[in-house]
């Protein structure tokens, strides 16, 4: 699943399958008392069968970092038919390593949009001006940034990829050095771009 929840048909048995691109996590979801370690570098998994028709609240349950409070997500347990509904509307496996970002395609900025929830972007980056873990993205392009070394650099398309894979390398001051590198194609850089540079205004 690509996504910032994840749907389940009531009344089916469920493998969950886990993994971790950086650090320990937790699947927790504490209405069905089921938790499981996410590990770098292996898959764990567990089985359950919902029972509920209902949202309930995924949580990491696991010290993880500086962004853990902020580590929340959905399970939607619903009928059959709202599954394959919600089923139909999502990526492949193959899609999303293609880096399309959704079953039906979308515009480019869109993908960047998916892109940017599916990544986790939105924990740490505003929208609207509002302060945050890091710097807002409204009206960000274009501009001129005081790095934490002094020196400043122009917000353009080459440095806001820089900053996506490598993010370490500039840092805006009164920003800590803590956003993990993204590992992304160059499709799905292009998009991520395209809805930076949409979403500053």
């Amino acid at each position: 699943v690509s996504g910032p929840e994840v749907h389940l048909p009531i009344g089916g048995p469920v493998k969950m399958l886990l993994r971790s691109k950086d650090v320990l996590h937790d699947f927790y979801v504490p209405q069905i008392r089921s938790k499981m370690d996410l590990v770098p570098g292996m898959i764990t998994y567990f089985w359950f069968t919902p029972t509920k028709i209902g949202e309930f609240d995924v949580l990491c349950a696991e010290l993880c970092g500086s962004g853990h409070y902020n580590m929340r997500s959905r399970m939607v347990v619903e009928e059959e038919a709202d599954f394959q509904a919600w089923l139909q509307t999502q990526p492949t496996f193959a899609q999303m390593l293609a880096g399309t970002g959704s079953a039906s395609g979308g515009s480019l900025v869109e993908r960047g949009e998916q892109l940017a929830r599916d990544q986790g972007c939105i924990a740490c980056h505003s929208l609207d001006g509002g302060a945050g873990v890091g710097p807002t993205w409204k009206g960000m392009v274009g501009k001129n940034e005081t790095l934490i070394d002094g020196s400043s650099v122009l917000v353009d398309d080459g440095y806001l990829k820089e900053s996506i894979v490598n993010p370490n390398a500039k840092v805006v001051k009164g920003y800590a050095p803590i956003m993990p590198p993204a590992q992304l194609t160059d499709d799905q850089l292009d998009a991520l771009v395209a809805y930076l540079k949409s979403a500053s205004g």
